[in-house]
């Protein structure tokens, strides 16, 4: 007999200061700002190895999915418009 194997995720958001500052604040003055100093982490069984600078962050906190899932396209978006400029 198989048995199903199940997985935890927790989503987390690395942020810095000025990221951090605006976040207690309020979700909303993060996503309005033009603040992209921060990242969003899906993590699958509390395995960071394979996350690209999540110990580098300065502040981590826990998210739940569906603040995972604004953050993370607020930050496509303001990065986006970043390479679209040239500016990276």
């Amino acid at each position: 007999m198989q048995s199903l194997i199940s997985n935890t995720i927790d989503y987390k958001l690395c942020l810095n200061d000025e990221a951090k500052s605006l976040f207690m604040n309020s979700l909303q003055e993060l996503v309005k700002s033009k603040c992209s100093d921060f990242m969003v982490y899906r993590v699958v069984n509390g395995n960071i190895r394979n996350l690209p600078d999540y110990n580098e962050w300065q502040e981590t906190v826990e998210i739940d999915e569906d603040t995972y899932g604004e953050l993370h396209l607020n930050l496509c978006q303001k990065i986006g418009k970043i390479v679209r400029r040239g500016v990276i």
